[in-house]
């Protein structure tokens, strides 16, 4: 005679399997209504996991895009910050040295000092950094551009001792120039100094320089597989170069103890290096202000584009609510029907069989 029968032993031990699965199906769950996203994104979407895959690394790339965009939007804002007050400490001693331009007249001192206070300040915002790296000195970001105007430990003459230094070598020893000749040999000198590159072994670049030279590559930021904009303004520029040429000028020398004829010459060559220093940063500050007007619109398209491609993965990977909520419901029946099932099991006795 044959008998059906089926361990009570076994039984217990697949319905404790199957309670455990549905309860790891139960965690999964769980998951998916508190994230709102798929647990297994790729069963869920199958054949379109290819395409959403793409879509998250454009997502990505986009993001990366912002944030970097930001970056730079907090680079050239400071930039033009620093723009702004150089113009103004520019324009501020153009004004006080055109008030004396024909003849030499006894605030020729405070115009002095004026000019060395407002050059300091120059030199100060041009020294401007942002992050972890200067603005002004294009690619070599590490290392503060411009000296200070008293000097530094470098061992080497202040940039203002330089000055003075080159003046009295044209001059023939005296602090200042004496005659039209002596002026005209101070001012080519100067704008010899000054140039780059300098004939003179201290000259600009390395006497009050230190950034990237003037030949080596401009910072440039690529902010999209198609934009590129180019923002290193630096401290050798031949405008930056002009406006500190003439504010030197007028911080070197007491203009109120020259003579008349040596007076007009000089005080027309530094007014003239600080008027067309001032147009050109103020060139270079407008064309800032175009870049941040580019920047400001790719913020607001990568913004847009961020949102596109968060609602089409949210599309794609969210889990619908209402559905998750019902799955849940009958896998807890589910649960609750095997656990029964196995403590019935568990009190099961032979006698349940005589």
């Amino acid at each position: 005679m044959l008998y059906n029968a089926v361990s009570t032993l076994g039984l217990s031990k697949r319905l404790q399997t199957a309670n455990t699965e549905l309860q790891l199906e139960r965690l999964r769950n769980n998951d998916e209504i508190a994230s709102g996203k798929h647990f297994d994104v790729a069963k869920a979407l199958g054949a379109r996991t290819g395409q959403a895959i793409a879509l998250r690394n454009l997502y990505d790339e986009t993001d990366q895009t912002l944030k970097s965009t930001a970056l730079l939007q907090g680079r050239l804002g400071t930039m033009d910050s620093a723009l702004t007050n150089i113009l103004s400490a520019g324009q501020d001693v153009l004004a006080a040295a055109s008030v004396g331009l024909g003849q030499p007249s006894p605030t020729g001192s405070s115009l002095q000092v004026r000019a060395r206070a407002m050059l300091e300040q120059v030199v100060g915002m041009l020294n401007a950094s942002s992050g972890n790296g200067y603005l002004f000195g294009g690619v070599e970001v590490k290392t503060a551009p411009m000296r200070a105007v008293q000097g530094d430990e470098s061992g080497l003459p202040s940039p203002i001792q330089i000055v003075q230094d080159t003046i009295a070598a044209a001059t023939g020893g005296t602090s200042s120039p004496q005659t039209p000749a002596e002026t005209a040999a101070a001012v080519a000198a100067l704008d010899d100094l000054f140039a780059t590159p300098s004939a003179s072994p201290l000259g600009f670049e390395g006497g009050f320089y230190q950034g990237a030279p003037s030949t080596a590559p401009r910072l440039s930021a690529r902010l999209d597989r198609t934009t590129e904009i180019p923002y290193g303004i630096q401290g050798n520029d031949p405008a930056m170069r002009d406006l500190l040429q003439g504010l030197y000028m007028l911080a070197s020398v007491d203009t109120s103890q020259l003579p008349l004829d040596a007076y007009k010459p000089y005080m027309e060559a530094a007014v003239a290096k600080v008027s067309g220093g001032i147009e050109g940063v103020r060139d270079a500050t407008a064309q800032l202000g175009i870049h941040r007007a580019q920047l400001d619109d790719i913020a607001a398209m990568n913004t847009t584009q961020l949102r596109i491609l968060n609602d089409q993965l949210d599309a794609m990977e969210s889990v619908d609510p209402a559905e998750a909520s019902l799955r849940m419901n009958q896998l807890e029946v589910q649960i609750e029907a095997t656990a029964a099932a196995t403590a019935r099991i568990a009190r099961m006795s032979l006698t349940n069989y005589l």
